[in-house]
């Protein structure tokens, strides 16, 4: 179901009635501070990018050539070389923030059916189930949806519980693109799932207005001016008016209710209640939580696409500027982890097997999955142009890792120093049982990045740890445990030992 947001002053002011007749919403709750005490809090978010990292040039179909990326650095440890895919962790100065973690594998299933923390032969989609949930996902095609709880919402449980935000869906990509441009990505756009009588999918928020009202309306920062607290208490008093009208009106309704109905409307009255007591309270962290800049209008939704083929493609397609959108949406989610508005978030840049438009960013003519096929029509290599994509999705969680970097903490540290953060990535390269051979449908040889030093993570700065056969989810294990979540995820338990060396 996806995510409605209600601006604060529309709810209160205009849209009482309706509010009384849905179930409080936990994205409608004003913020509140997520600790006590002058402790610094941990902070986790998951990053995922819709792409294999590694191709094969020429005819994937065959092994008369390696596969390979370029993404994974030569050297070992730390200082490590930095490869094309990931030279925005260059430009941002943070190659000795950021782990890489190379060699890890999900097996698949051979013939016993799907192993534990394992995908169908198949390759599209079925490695998100055991990425994000560590649980095998479904034998069937189009069975993609993951079989567990995410380790998004496992970390809200265990820190998050006192957050205005439990836990934070965002996902870049505004639309599927493939065929229609619907802004449902069904399980390619889904990275959170919860356990709620089954499990089921979080939709993600991919509007930055809607990130920036759900988090900041209400909102006051620590210290906030004189003028801006009057205004805030000026439309509490309004609005508080508008909430007694509508209890008013609900009591009446109640008395002519009987059994279930009663009992579902008294919550969702004492649900108001408590909205219009926390109006205007103020949030966590320190001196460094401010309200964000509104964002303004989002970028239009763009048309979608049909062809893969680099010659024919349509530049213009496919595209709802989602790099705008990265920009103000990684701007929310810093000022969220920074006031303590959520202390985990799952963010998405790109859907799995994605169909997003490279064009607008790289110059490459073709979305970023038939970079994984068909190539760009460019002067660069196949390899080149896909990893200029993945670089894409690097840049912007480059980004928020240095931003996190420069904003001083309660404790004197940095933010990020007390975060885990991860870029997972839908597949590696190597051999594809579906097509007996080797290419870009495989998880072998997968990575993924970590940063981040809660928990005494990454204690000896960012370094590259081969960790052969290790499983992708092992990394986020790792991450989770940094920030007190504890090391189990689905079926994969444990941590990566190097990671806190």
């Amino acid at each position: 179901m996806a995510i409605r947001v209600l601006n604060r002053r529309t709810f209160l002011r205009g849209a009482g009635g309706i509010a009384v007749a849905l179930p409080a919403l936990e994205i409608m709750m004003p913020a509140r501070s997520a600790r006590a005490g002058g402790s610094a809090a941990t902070r986790y978010l998951i990053g995922f990018c819709g792409a294999s990292t590694g191709r094969r040039d020429g005819n994937y179909t065959t092994d008369e050539q390696p596969t390979a990326d370029l993404v994974v650095p030569d050297a070992l440890g730390a200082n490590y070389d930095v490869k094309r895919a990931v030279t925005p962790l260059s430009d941002f100065g943070i190659v000795e923030d950021v782990s890489i973690v190379s060699g890890l594998h999900i097996p698949w299933d051979e013939g016993s059916g799907v192993p534990a923390a394992g995908r169908r032969v198949q390759f599209h989609e079925s490695a998100l189930s055991p990425i994000l949930s560590g649980m095998r996902g479904g034998a069937d095609t189009g069975d993609n949806d993951c079989k567990g709880p995410t380790s998004d919402q496992i970390v809200g449980d265990a820190i998050g519980q006192d957050s205005a935000h439990r836990v934070l869906p965002v996902c870049v990509q505004a639309a599927s693109y493939r065929g229609s441009n619907g802004s449902s990505g069904g399980a390619n756009g889904t990275l959170s799932y919860r356990e709620d009588g089954g499990i089921q999918r979080v939709s993600p928020i991919n509007s930055p207005r809607q990130l920036f009202e759900s988090l900041f309306s209400g909102f006051v920062p620590p210290g906030a001016d004189p003028a801006q607290l009057a205004e805030l208490e000026y439309q509490a008093r309004r609005t508080s008016k508008v909430v007694d009208l509508v209890k008013g009106d609900a009591d009446r309704l109640i008395a002519r209710l009987g059994g279930e109905d009663r009992r579902r409307m008294e919550r969702h009255l004492t649900a108001i209640s408590e909205f219009e007591d926390a109006l205007g309270q103020e949030g966590g962290g320190g001196s460094e939580c401010v309200l964000p800049m509104d964002p303004g209008d989002d970028p239009p939704i763009g048309n979608s696409t049909t062809t893969s083929s680099p010659d024919e493609y349509d530049t213009t397609a496919a595209w709802s500027d989602e790099e705008t959108r990265a920009l103000r949406l990684t701007d929310l989610i810093h000022m969220a982890l920074t006031c303590e508005l959520t202390r985990s978030v799952a963010l998405q840049y790109t859907y799995a097997h994605c169909w997003l438009n490279m064009f607008p960013v790289t110059g490459h003519t073709n979305d970023l999955h038939e970079l994984g096929h068909s190539g760009s029509g460019s002067d660069a290599s196949p390899l080149e142009a896909l990893s200029d994509g993945i670089a894409w999705n690097v840049k912007h969680w480059a980004r928020l890792v240095d931003m996190l970097k420069n904003t001083p903490d309660i404790d004197g540290r940095s933010v990020l120093d007390n975060t885990a953060i991860t870029l997972m990535f839908e597949g590696g390269h190597g051999w594809d049982p579906e097509a007996a051979a080797y290419s870009v449908h495989s998880t072998e040889n997968m990575s993924a990045l970590i940063a981040g030093g809660a928990g005494g993570l990454n204690a000896s700065g960012g370094r590259h740890i081969v960790a052969p056969g290790e499983h992708p989810a092992r990394v986020l294990t790792s991450a989770m445990s940094a920030v007190g979540a504890g090391d189990t995820l689905g079926e994969v338990s444990g941590v990566i030992p190097e990671l806190f060396a």
